[in-house]
């Protein structure tokens, strides 16, 4: 969709942007201080919490990375309030746009007295205020303002690269039918769609405000989708229908119970013979201690993400197998191992009900 932010708000995006290219800056001379310090080269604790109280006194000392969390603090806190202003100030000239997009063959089902799971309910994931759903329109100024606008031009086709390279590694040919469990604003269904454009998608989310978000970038481009709200443990769809399951960045925003009810509910989806593949964020084994140390400080410490860890501490590939796949592997993607990918497969003689 075409659409230009107006004065003050295309300033106060653009002025975080340009905080965030400082915040970069202030990160790499806080890892060169770490590197001096002998952080990147001696051994540290294996435990989270004691590596924390660690390395992290150590780091208080360098003003560099002082300053870039006062900076990184900030665009926490704003960014989403930022984003929706921005919105709202435009808001009389896109939103006969946005209602139009909700015209076409791409349908949403809503549920019916959906009770919100506990791991999502009231949490405001990535500290992005008001959540997924904490706007009308949420779903655009989340997936529009905030990963277009906000993300430089260069990590906006970062991120969008790696959802369409994962979206391309599932071990399937030719499938009929898919679904994107946790499809939020559709960017990894896009991917999916264009590598596999005779499949017949679907796409399920808590947050209806990004199901819409979904819709409307279905519709620009004239696609069928059924795009239904529920939580990926819990679709209610039959069993046994789709040859691919697959997910981007879900499994770090909710606890291990819950993702081995997700891979459970995927098993039971899945045709015999079917394919899951689950991407993620990069486990912590992955790292070298100090950036499993920085991967923990900014995300489960100080970035809103109160799962980040138990996700990043599971062996996906084990917790598949006991879930009844065979073949389960989880590996990190390319020399920087990002994303993490689950794969694994239905066996062909089960059939679950």
């Amino acid at each position: 969709m075409d659409y230009t932010l107006h004065q003050r708000g295309r300033a106060s995006v653009e002025f975080l942007v340009d905080l965030g290219i400082e915040a970069v800056r202030l990160e790499k001379t806080a890892d060169e201080y770490a590197e001096a310090a002998g952080l990147t080269t001696v051994e540290l604790p294996e435990d989270l919490d004691e590596l924390q109280a660690k390395v992290t006194p150590v780091m208080q000392d360098c003003l560099d990375f002082r300053i870039f969390r006062v900076v990184r603090e900030w665009q926490l806190d704003q960014h989403g309030l930022i984003a929706m202003d921005a919105f709202d100030e435009m808001r009389p000239d896109i939103e006969t746009m946005i209602q139009a997009l909700q015209e076409g063959p791409t349908r949403i089902q809503y549920a019916q007295n959906l009770k919100a799971p506990d791991y999502w309910d009231g949490y405001e994931f990535h500290r992005s205020a008001g959540g997924w759903g904490g706007h009308d329109c949420m779903g655009f100024v989340h997936g529009e303002i905030i990963h277009r606008k906000m993300v430089s031009n260069h990590l906006a086709d970062v991120i969008m690269g790696q959802r369409r390279a994962a979206a391309k590694m599932p071990p399937v040919e030719n499938p009929e039918k898919i679904l994107d469990m946790g499809c939020g604003s559709a960017q990894y269904t896009q991917g999916l769609a264009e590598a596999f454009p005779d499949a017949e998608i679907w796409g399920c989310d808590l947050s209806s405000r990004q199901l819409e978000e979904a819709q409307r970038r279905a519709n620009e481009k004239g696609l069928t989708w059924h795009l239904f709200e529920a939580a990926a443990e819990d679709t209610g769809l039959e069993s046994n229908q789709f040859d691919l399951v697959t997910s981007y960045a879900i499994f770090h925003e909710f606890p291990s119970s819950v993702a081995r009810e997700v891979l459970q509910e995927t098993l039971r989806l899945l045709k015999p013979g079917g394919v899951t593949l689950m991407g993620d964020v990069k486990a912590y084994h992955a790292h070298d201690d100090y950036n499993r140390w920085k991967a923990d400080f900014l995300n489960q410490i100080h970035g809103g993400d109160p799962f980040w860890r138990e996700y990043a501490t599971t062996d996906l590939a084990t917790m598949a197998t006991e879930a009844g796949f065979v073949e389960a592997e989880w590996f990190g993607v390319g020399d920087n191992q990002y994303p993490f990918v689950l794969i694994a497969k239905k066996p062909d003689e089960r059939k679950t009900t």
